[in-house]
């Protein structure tokens, strides 16, 4: 063991090189408590994932008018399902960015006549935007985190299961 020298005393020894770290670490904790919170997350990709949810579940209650009463209610399951995702988007975007007004809902619209003659669109339409906003939202959930990523990827499974069990009617869907 070093003996230091009578008289001589170390410009840092065990204590001082302890007490500095503690002081820093503390000088660390305040700057960072004193910091202005991140800005909130962009809201963007989940108002465009508010729109599909919204355009999938008027697309499926179109389809299912006309349609046999097996695949009507498939349909209208599909379009209550989307609606309910259109409802948990809306109130993520009002979450995370309370100042910004997700699109109104979009309730009962009139017709004009010749919008009233044009046929329901078909299964296969539905199927397609229901894989189109599946994979759109599965995207999304890869590089989101945290209850973002939960809801996006809820929505891409349900979506996926939407188009191939629900609405999978013996190959009549393709």
């Amino acid at each position: 063991m070093l003996h230091a020298e009578p008289g001589f005393d170390p410009l840092v020894n065990r204590r001082r090189a302890l007490t500095g770290g503690i002081a820093l670490t503390a000088l660390a904790i305040a700057a960072t408590a004193c910091s202005s919170p991140p800005p909130p997350p962009a809201v963007d990709e989940l108002e465009a994932q508010l729109t599909s949810a919204r355009q999938d579940s008027e697309l499926a209650t179109a389809a299912a008018v006309g349609a046999p009463q097996q695949v009507s209610t498939a349909l209208q399951q599909v379009a209550a399902e989307r609606s309910q995702h259109a409802q948990a988007l809306a109130n993520e975007i009002t979450r995370l960015a309370p100042t910004s007004t997700p699109p109104a809902t979009t309730g009962p619209t009139t017709t004009t006549t010749s919008a009233a003659a044009a046929p329901p669109p078909p299964l296969a339409s539905v199927i397609n935007s229901l894989k189109a906003s599946a994979d759109s939202a599965r995207q999304l959930a890869s590089t989101s985190s945290g209850y973002r990523a939960g809801l996006l990827g809820s929505i891409a499974a349900a979506c996926t299961a939407s188009y191939t069990v629900a609405l999978a009617f013996g190959g009549t869907a393709s």
